[in-house]
């Protein structure tokens, strides 16, 4: 079991803190320290000029000190002073005030015990100082304090962001500067105080007073582990210019050894981009002294209205290190890496793409080809609502990733003319398309020594014909009243068998046989397999919807109706079809009310009479970041397997202060918990406290390749603290991070559609 524990404490800030507004609502807000009411500003003042009000004054003529008793009120510019007696030196500007005092800049408010204001260098002087920042409501108290224009300097102080008068935290230190212009604090000789207690001390500290950014470290992470051992983060951020900024985090392990990671972002002008990169160069705990590494690069930009491109490129060094060394960028579960970039061009009737993108597989399975680059063009004429001419045409070259010498490149063009007649109560598509593919693939059938042809080509047409009608009536149920909406389709598609054998498998999969699925035209997805087809779809789905238009239900149903065996298969016969009909696809969706929703699929065999697939999920959502999810998925006869699992979700709002979240996902046939997380929060204005433990599948994969035959999995656990201290930097306090970074993750936990 892996033990570990984490100190955050923040040195400075690089982002906006996330927004808690639900939260903060719960904080109280800090009073003044003193009613703004009392500032009545005296009319034409001269800038400079002293103005005083009080009951009654002294004026020497001869010493040119003027005294002043009685609720009196000093001003110049915007500095304004309140106290009992105050004198002034009318030749130079000076002023002083013995006993109690208020004073306010409008940047800060102090209560002292006396006050003296140096002209000169326009710069007050307070002793036995309370303050207060009066746009955030940061607080504290100083031995003197010292004001001049945009500066605060404090001897003898403490600084706080509790609204509290007895803060759980404060910053207590010899000295503090705070500037407003830079919205930043610096402390030197500082103490962190835990309710009363010093926790931590450190020579120079700067902190922020707002969520402006500011070159300096982040929060630390210590923690421990038991596949890295004791482990140590301190990053530092760089703000180097208003659109630009980098952070380094050296990563001390001391199982593996002391890891960089470094990350670049931009803002520019209609775009973004991130570079990152993570490097390990000899990780300690492998018997191999090979570097470990990840770098990724992403870039979005629209170069004009018409003009696009992006980029995402992820790349790491083998294949388990998102299991050992985990990524923000990847989950430790996810079994491919997905890379591509692509330039797009858009008009009203043209649409052009650049692309190249390949998919890493990891673990020790064939690595599917890489499409380097493709070229895709679509252009529709639409003279008519009903009558619309389009043609696409795709040339894309494929190459290996594990050979450069195993290439193909394919040319595809497809002329379609469509006509669609719509009226409010039905809808008719009528659609005919010719397609023609031609393949280069010399290289690849010398390379693999199959019946490969070097030159094929296929042309196929193809009709499709669907109908629908758009039904509604009113309805009432006790005081409230419904519309139901019921939409009965009918799909006629036709497609004559080719024989594809001599083509090469480059993008095509099978795709899933979902509602929607069932009134696809195509089987299989890319090119490299168009299959035969002689078949009638019908389906139908109805909604109900409140009298505020919301839809409260949805229930969808339908199935296709063979004529002819499809005899066009993928890698193998399993995906030819000789049955008279497919399996009955149903989805629903039911929302009980704002916060109780049921989501659910399932495929089921009419001939075998069970259930091939299917999936379902309760939620009970108070908001986006307080909800309960209850989830179960079935799918039979995968990779000769079956697969049932139980699923839970939580991140709950127990109380005020206490959140509660929890993830866990259990294996029905294996008889086995695969991913487990248990995780209990405190959290209030001034601080938190986080507690969990977790228990998951250590995946493996290089084991999984020199032993296949070893199914039986290792499991690592491991309990975690992390302390927050807040008001000194970005707040993560948020525990729906945890499980987004689950298994399965929340949204779509057990997806099966495509």
């Amino acid at each position: 079991m892996g033990i570990s524990f984490a100190l955050t404490v923040g040195f400075t800030n690089s982002a906006v803190a996330q927004d808690n507004t639900d939260f903060l609502q719960q904080c109280p807000v800090r009073s003044p320290l003193f009613a703004t009411t009392k500032l009545n500003p005296i009319k034409d003042l001269a800038p400079e000029a002293i103005g005083v009000r009080a009951d009654a004054a002294d004026i020497d003529s001869e010493t040119t000190l003027a005294s002043f008793t009685g609720n009196v009120q000093v001003q110049l510019n915007d500095q304004f002073l309140f106290t009992e007696q105050a004198t002034v030196n009318q030749a130079s500007g000076n002023i002083n005030a013995s006993g109690a005092t208020q004073f306010t800049d409008g940047y800060v408010q102090v209560s002292s015990d006396n006050f003296r204001l140096n002209s000169g260098d326009n710069r007050a002087y307070l002793a036995g100082a309370q303050y207060q920042l009066q746009t955030t409501g940061a607080h504290g108290t100083a031995e003197l304090l010292s004001i001049s224009p945009e500066q605060v300097l404090l001897a003898g102080s403490t600084f706080t962001t509790c609204p509290t008068d007895q803060p759980a935290w404060q910053l207590s230190a010899d000295e503090i500067n705070l500037s407003e212009d830079e919205a930043w604090g610096e402390a030197w000789h500082a103490k962190f105080e835990l309710f009363g207690v010093p926790v931590l001390y450190v020579p120079y500290i700067n902190f922020p007073i707002t969520d402006e950014r500011k070159s300096g470290f982040l929060f630390p992470t210590v923690r421990s582990s038991q596949k890295n051992g004791f482990e140590f983060e301190l990053p530092y951020y760089i703000n180097i210019a208003p659109n630009q900024d980098a952070t380094l985090t050296p990563r001390y392990m001391a199982e593996r050894g002391l890891q960089m990671k470094a990350e670049y972002r931009t803002l520019t002008e209609g775009g973004s981009g991130q570079v990152n990169l993570a490097y390990l160069d000899n990780d300690d705990s492998l018997e191999s002294d090979a570097s470990r590494y990840l770098w990724r690069v992403e870039h979005e930009q629209s170069w004009s209205p018409s003009w696009r491109s992006y980029v995402n490129i992820l790349d790491i060094s083998d294949d388990d290190y998102l299991n050992d060394l985990g990524s923000q960028f990847a989950g430790r579960a996810d079994a491919q890496l997905y890379r591509h970039a692509r330039v797009d061009y858009h008009t009203d009737n043209a649409q052009v793409m650049l692309r190249a993108e390949d998919f890493e597989i990891l673990g020790d399975y064939r690595s599917p080809y890489r499409t380097t680059p493709q070229l895709t063009t679509f252009f529709n004429w639409q003279d008519s609502p009903a009558l619309e001419v389009n043609l696409f045409s795709e040339l894309t070259h494929f190459r290996n990733q594990d050979n450069s010498n195993d290439y193909a490149t394919r040319f595809h063009i497809e002329p379609a003319v469509k006509f669609a007649y719509e009226k409010p109560a039905y809808d008719v598509l009528s659609e005919l398309r010719y397609s023609y593919t031609y393949y280069d693939q010399a290289a690849s059938s010398s390379f693999n020594n199959t019946t490969l042809s070097e030159n094929p080509s296929r042309s196929i047409p193809q009709f499709r014909l669907r109908g629908r009608l758009n039904l509604e009536r009113d309805f009432a149920w006790g005081d409230q009243t419904y519309q139901q909406t019921l939409q009965p389709q009918i799909q006629y598609l036709y497609v004559p068998y080719r024989d594809q054998s001599d083509i090469g498998i480059y993008d095509s999969t099978l795709m899933q046989d979902d509602y929607q699925g069932l009134f696809r035209a195509r089987r299989f997805s890319g090119l490299d397999r168009i299959a035969d087809a002689n078949q009638v779809t019908i389906g139908a789905s109805t909604s109900i919807f409140n009298e505020n238009a919301r839809e409260m239900v949805r229930f969808s149903a339908g199935q296709i109706y063979y004529f002819d065996d499809s005899r066009v298969s993928l890698f193998d016969e399993n995906s030819q079809i000789a049955d008279d009909r497919s399996d009955l696809a149903f989805e629903t969706r039911f929302r009980f009310n704002d916060r109780l929703f049921l989501n659910a699929a399932m495929q089921y065999d009419m001939e075998q009479n069970n259930t091939r697939k299917s999936q379902t999920a309760v939620e009970y959502r108070i908001d986006e970041s307080n909800l309960i999810q209850f989830s179960h998925r079935q799918v039979t006869n995968i990779l000769n397997d079956d697969i049932e699992q139980l699923g839970l979700q939580t991140v709950y709002q127990v109380k005020a202060n206490w959140q509660v979240a929890a993830n866990w996902f259990y294996d029905l046939e294996q008889k086995r918990t695969n991913d487990a997380l248990l995780a209990l929060q405190y959290n209030d204005c001034c601080w938190a406290i986080r507690v969990s433990a977790y228990r998951r599948i250590n995946r493996n994969l290089e084991l999984q390749a020199t032993d296949p035959m070893n199914r039986q999995p290792e499991f690592d656990t491991g309990v975690s603290v992390q302390f927050i201290i807040k008001g000194l930097g970005s707040d993560n306090s948020n525990l729906f991070e945890l499980i987004e970074q689950s298994l399965f993750g929340y949204r779509h936990p057990f997806y099966l559609s495509n």
